[in-house]
């Protein structure tokens, strides 16, 4: 019976110690608002061309938040330059153009595609080989960054994605 009444003793003293630290947390360590930073998915990067030094990379980024933002820019080790690009159709031949940003509204959704918006990665350093993993870091206008790993994708690879994505929107729309 003793050995009943000092758990229960034992118990309500660390559940008291552990509710009244948990008032305790600094206000700067209480997680920020989640729904500000942007959600990103089937994100990757094509497999280099052996010789070249060029890639490209394509992900669908959702802004869960009430306010439009904007992709700034990304960053990544494998490349001092990474573009954010836009196939257009221009006096009947299709044209890469550089943008500044894209911007993504208030609950929107943005996808980054071949022959649509994607990010033109220049100077890769070392050749990219499907089955790796490569770091991006995406900055946006709301002060946000998003550090992810994203695999890399072999052309076979990149058309089952694709299709799977192509898929995915049928049943959600």
């Amino acid at each position: 019976m003793k050995n009943i009444y000092l758990c229960c003793v034992l118990l309500v003293c660390g559940l008291m110690s552990f509710f009244s630290t948990a008032n305790l947390i600094p206000e700067d360590k209480i997680p920020e608002d989640k729904s500000l930073t942007p959600v990103v998915e089937q994100a990757y990067i094509r497999a280099t061309i052996p010789g070249t030094s060029i890639s490209s990379s394509y992900m669908e980024i959702e802004n869960q938040s009430d306010n439009t933002i904007s992709l700034l820019s990304v960053t990544s080790d494998i490349s001092p330059r990474i573009e954010i690009h836009q196939h257009i159709m221009a006096d009947g031949m299709m044209r890469m153009r550089k943008l500044d940003s894209i911007e993504i509204e208030a609950q929107g959704r943005v996808k980054l595609q071949p022959s649509g918006l994607h990010l033109m990665i220049f100077d890769v350093e070392i050749p990219l080989n499907s089955k790796e993993q490569v770091e991006l870091t995406l900055h946006f206008s709301n002060n946000v960054t998003v550090t992810m790993e994203i695999p890399v994708y072999s052309p076979a690879q990149e058309k089952s994605a694709q299709k799977t994505m192509s898929r995915m929107h049928k049943h959600h729309h």
